[in-house]
């Protein structure tokens, strides 16, 4: 009996624009951060992106390029806390921190020399707070806190698109049969957008797509002549029956 080998897809996603940036169908034993690597970054822009991402020479390309990252910092990372913030409510310490190793091992060297920020968070459903690390040092603590918050709207659109786009069961099981599955969805979700912005509607997406799907083979401009051509009737025949009354 032969084995299916498994995919693994890779999404850039805007969670403002509730848009997939960019995608990449790659092996399942593929490390994210490969991905990671090859992703165009875009001066300015905040990426939000969880341990799967842990490579502090690719956090330094970001910061070079003039971007911004909010990630979770691993247990063991060997750091030197610098300063530390006031804080208060939810946020456990807010401190500015510098990595200790420069030479993790394997003749790896750790480019990552500025400082950084780590911040901790409380978290009501878990044991162990949420450490979260970013090179934005300037803007306030619960605005970082809320940007790794946004992070699992990709993980809401993955459900929605599983469940509306026909990719929670596949039609083929060879690896291009699934594939070009996965590639029809997200272009048929790309077309529908565009087509959500030509009409100009100011409905969210996916309540505009529920309408769009409800009223697919209907024809608006042909059912609004239709309607003209009613109303014009009656008013003609109410016209005509004040005219028999006198």
């Amino acid at each position: 009996m032969s084995r299916i080998p498994g995919l693994k897809i890779h999404l850039l996603y805007s969670p403002d624009k509730q848009l997939p940036c960019d995608a990449r169908i790659t092996a399942s034993t593929q490390n994210d951060i490969e991905y990671g690597r090859n992703v165009e970054i875009e001066k300015g822009a905040k990426y939000v992106f969880d341990k799967g991402y842990c490579d502090y020479n690719w956090w330094h390309q970001i910061d070079q390029e003039g971007a911004f990252f909010v990630t979770r910092l691993k247990r063991n990372a060997s750091i030197r806390v610098l300063k530390s913030r006031s804080t208060e409510g939810d946020i456990l310490s807010d401190e500015v921190i510098e990595f200790k190793n420069k030479w993790p091992g394997g003749g790896r060297k750790n480019n990552y020399v500025k400082p950084l920020r780590r911040i901790v968070v409380h978290r009501e459903d878990h044991v162990d707070p949420l450490v979260l690390v970013t090179n934005l040092m300037g803007v306030p603590v619960e605005e970082v806190a809320a940007l790794y918050k946004q992070r699992w709207a990709i993980e809401l659109w993955f459900k929605w698109v599983k469940q509306n786009l026909k990719i929670k069961k596949f039609l083929g099981q060879s690896e291009n049969a699934v594939k070009i599955q996965i590639l029809v969805a997200l272009i048929t979700y790309l077309i529908a957008d565009l087509y959500r912005q030509l009409c100009g509607s100011r409905r969210g997406f996916y309540l505009w797509l529920a309408e769009l799907k409800s009223t697919l083979f209907q024809r608006p401009r042909l059912e609004f002549e239709v309607l003209k051509r009613r109303r014009k009737w009656k008013s003609d025949f109410q016209i005509h029956q004040a005219q028999l009354a006198l």
